[in-house]
C-alpha cells in the first residue's frame, strides 16, 4: 500500500510482542534501530506503546532509547527520557479488591505493575504457595516483590498481567467483565490477559500525546496485532495490523502489513521523492 502523504506522519507508534517481535522471541531485530534512526531524523516522533514497563521496553531499544518514549503498562504509564509525564492508574480501593477476589483461583496469577516496582501475591495453603512461586519464576519474566497480600504494596497500582495456567473461555472472560466494570479486560497475547482501569488503554494514552503535541489522528501512524491494540488501531489514519494480528486487530486497523519494518522502509521511501 502506497503511503498516501508521507509528510503528514508526525507520530509513530508500535506494539512491540507479536507486532516488532515474535511471541516468544527475545532479541528485537537489528534493522529496526536504523529504521528509527532514520524516520526521528525527519523530525518523526516514535513512541513504543506496550503492556510491558519501561525499564524492560528501553533494555530492548538500548541502541535508540534516546531517541523514542514509552507507553508502558498498556497506556498507564507515560515515559519521556527519564520522566513519567503521566499515568492513568486504577482506583486503588477497587484494583485491591479485584486482586482479592482472586487470591483462590490457582489458574490465575496477577503480575501487578507499579511506576517502579512489579508484585506478585502469594499465599494460601503450603501446596499452594510452592505452585504460585514456580509459576511466578517461570512466567514473570521479570524480577519481582513477593508480598502476602495486595495490601501490602504501598505503591499506587497501575497495571496487571494475569498469567492463565488454562486460558479462559470469552465467556469467562465476559463473566468477570461484567463483575467488574470498572477494569478493561483485554488479551495481551498468549496466555496473558491485560487489565488496566476502564477507559486506560493504549489509546487514551495516544490521545494524550498527541493533545500535548498538537498532532491530530491524521498525522497518526500505529503498529497492532492483539485485543490491547484495538483503540491505536482504530483511532490513527494509518493504522496498520501486521499478517499474523488476531481477526479482532485486523479488523480494527485500516491497512494490513507484512511487518513494521516493511511500512517504516515504505515511508521513508516516500519521504526522499517528495
Amino acid at each position: 500500500m502506497q503511503i498516501e502523504n508521507p509528510q503528514e506522519i508526525k507520530l509513530i507508534v508500535s506494539d512491540i510482542d507479536g507486532t516488532l517481535l515474535p511471541y516468544e522471541h527475545k532479541v528485537m531485530p537489528e534493522e529496526i534501530y536504523s529504521l528509527i534512526e532514520a524516520v526521528t531524523a525527519k523530525g518523526i516522533r516514535f513512541m513504543i506503546a506496550s503492556g510491558r514497563d519501561a525499564g524492560s521496553i528501553k533494555e530492548l531499544f538500548a541502541p535508540v532509547q534516546d531517541k523514542i518514549s514509552y507507553i508502558s503498562g498498556n497506556g498507564a504509564i507515560y515515559v519521556e527520557g527519564e520522566e513519567v509525564l503521566f499515568t492513568q492508574p486504577f482506583q486503588q480501593e477497587y484494583i485491591r479488591a479485584f486482586l482479592d477476589s482472586l487470591v483462590g483461583d490457582m489458574n490465575l496469577l496477577p503480575v501487578i505493575m507499579t511506576e517502579k516496582e512489579y508484585y506478585i501475591v502469594i499465599d494460601g495453603s503450603e501446596n499452594a504457595i510452592k505452585m504460585k512461586r514456580e509459576i511466578a519464576r517461570l512466567k514473570a519474566g521479570v524480577p519481582y516483590v513477593e508480598v502476602a497480600s495486595s495490601q501490602d504494596i504501598k505503591e499506587t497500582i497501575c497495571k496487571l498481567g494475569v498469567f492463565q495456567k488454562r486460558i479462559l473461555e470469552q465467556e469467562e472472560v465476559q463473566q468477570l467483565r461484567d463483575k467488574w466494570p470498572k477494569l478493561e479486560l483485554v488479551c495481551g497475547g498468549g496466555q496473558w490477559l491485560d487489565v488496566t482501569q476502564q477507559g486506560t488503554n493504549k489509546g487514551s494514552a495516544i490521545a494524550k500525546i498527541l493533545d500535548i503535541y498538537g498532532l491530530t489522528t491524521d498525522n497518526l501512524m500505529t503498529f497492532g496485532d492483539n485485543e490491547n491494540d484495538l483503540q491505536m488501531l482504530e483511532m490513527a489514519k494509518y493504522g496498520y495490523a501486521v499478517r499474523t494480528a488476531t481477526p479482532i486487530a485486523k479488523q480494527a486497523a485500516a491497512f494490513e502489513c507484512e511487518s513494521v519494518l516493511e511500512v517504516l522502509k515504505e515511508l521513508l521511501a516516500g519521504e526522499k521523492k517528495v
